[in-house]
């Protein structure tokens, strides 16, 4: 219901701007599947509400150094040993009260982020970006993804806005250990399945989901007492 009693759509960030990130974000969970996360690292999932984290515009749920699946290498010489993953991901969900304020930090997002990776100094190979693939950009009015892979994993980093939200997740992960050693791999994923996982399926899901609780009310988002 919006607060004058109308019918009229209200903006996302009158609605959305006390949300908690974990809360609103399911606990990440379609990438804890998808990816096979064991879990979710020492400090856990770290949720942020606007504007309490280090994006004070989004809302954000996080993990650090969370586990992939590991390999474990068997020898009578030297022992097995077990070899384990990691990845750090970063979602994040910056709700606006008109399409055109949400524009504009698309916008500022997208310089933001080629900035750092122009003056980054990590050099990627097997580079993918610009906006979505056709298969995935008809979901967005506006989008951007860069992929690619060093010499200790791959990153990917994807902003798109839909009307007055913006959405980002910004992920990376290590070499597949096991790769590493010359095995079949243990990840359930490749740089190239996983990129188009995240911008032709989490997005858009996680997207409506967040819809689906803004139409619930204020309160939908916020983390239980």
């Amino acid at each position: 219901m919006n607060p004058d009693g109308s019918d009229a759509d209200i903006g996302s960030y009158s609605v959305m701007a006390e949300w908690d990130g974990c809360t609103a974000l399911n606990d990440l969970a379609a990438l804890e599947e998808h990816m096979g996360i064991t879990a979710w690292g020492t400090n856990g999932l770290i949720s942020t509400d606007i504007p309490g984290g280090m994006d004070g515009e989004a809302y954000n749920c996080t993990a650090y150094v969370a586990a992939l699946p590991a390999y474990e290498h068997k020898s009578e010489v030297t022992g097995n040993r077990t070899f384990s993953g990691n990845t750090s991901i970063d979602v994040g969900v910056a709700p606006w009260d008109s399409d055109t304020e949400a524009a504009e930090n698309f916008g500022e997002r997208v310089e933001q982020l080629t900035w750092a990776l122009d003056t980054g100094g990590t050099e990627y190979s097997g580079v993918v970006s610009g906006a979505f693939p056709q298969e995935a950009a008809g979901e967005w009015d506006d989008s951007y993804y860069h992929g690619g892979r060093s010499s200790t994993g791959y990153v990917l980093s994807a902003i798109a806005r839909k009307s007055d939200v913006v959405m980002y997740v910004f992920a990376d992960y290590s070499n597949d250990p096991a790769v590493t050693m010359g095995e079949d791999p243990v990840y359930p994923f490749t740089d190239q399945s996983y990129t188009a996982w995240i911008l032709r399926d989490y997005l858009p899901a996680t997207y409506e989901h967040v819809m689906a609780l803004k139409a619930e009310g204020t309160q939908a988002g916020v983390a239980a007492e």
